[in-house]
């Protein structure tokens, strides 16, 4: 009688690694089948965000071309207007563009007139939406203008306090310079005399070494606060 093999202890056949990636395949079917609108609903969410974006950005250049155009045309007849019109425009202008870069040139024109008709403190109004600001160079021709306005308005500690932020953060020299002028002018009008004389120093160190008209300007002045003679 012929003798029977032995078979394996009840384990069932192993399946091959085609049969393993089928199943993985059937898997993923059945688990997108399941969720169907949960993946449709991500494609239409992914595609209203992508057409929104290029709706905004399209949106935002005509914008930007809107008011570059609108502020020239202010500025090439608001210094031929009278000033009530000319404050007038500037102040419709801000109220449609004020957010956009144009807007910071538009305060910088509209501080002008204020300061022209006497009104420091709507100029100081104006300008504190965009200053104290070191971020381009036109939010730093807002806060050179901000501290002319304040010292203009009398108010001299607002001043010296932009003034010192300008002597410290100003690329160039000549804006340097002309911050720690107005903060030792600041100083002066609070009666430190002792941090006048230092802010003119550092007037002085700012010069360029060919300016000897400033120079001696300064020397001068020196003198007469420290009643000695020329530095």
């Amino acid at each position: 009688m012929a003798k029977r093999r032995p078979t394996s202890s009840g384990s069932s056949p192993r399946g091959t690694a085609d049969d393993a990636f089928t199943a993985g395949i059937l898997r993923f079917v059945a688990w997108a089948r399941n969720r169907t609108e949960v993946l449709v609903g991500a494609v239409v969410v992914v595609a209203l965000l992508i057409g929104g974006a290029f709706f905004f950005l399209g949106q935002r250049s005509a914008q930007l071309e809107e008011a570059s155009r609108e502020l020239q045309a202010i500025q090439q007849t608001v210094f031929f207007s009278e000033p009530d019109e000319a404050v007038r425009q500037l102040r419709e202008y801000l109220s449609r563009h004020g957010g956009t870069p144009f807007g910071i040139e538009a305060r910088l024109t509209l501080a002008e007139l204020l300061l022209d008709e006497g009104d420091a403190p709507e100029a100081v109004a104006v300008l504190s939406e965009v200053a104290p600001s070191f971020r381009d160079p036109l939010r730093v021709q807002a806060t050179q203008l901000l501290a002319v306005a304040k010292e203009a308005a009398e108010d001299w500690r607002g001043a010296a306090d932009v003034y010192v932020q300008l002597a410290d953060r100003a690329e160039l020299r000549f804006q340097r310079r002309d911050a720690a002028e107005g903060l030792a002018r600041s100083h002066l009008a609070l009666g430190d005399t002792a941090a006048a004389i230092q802010a003119f120093e550092r007037a002085m160190a700012q010069l360029d070494e060919d300016d000897e008209i400033t120079r001696n300007l300064y020397r001068m002045r020196l003198a007469e606060l420290t009643g000695g003679e020329m530095p």
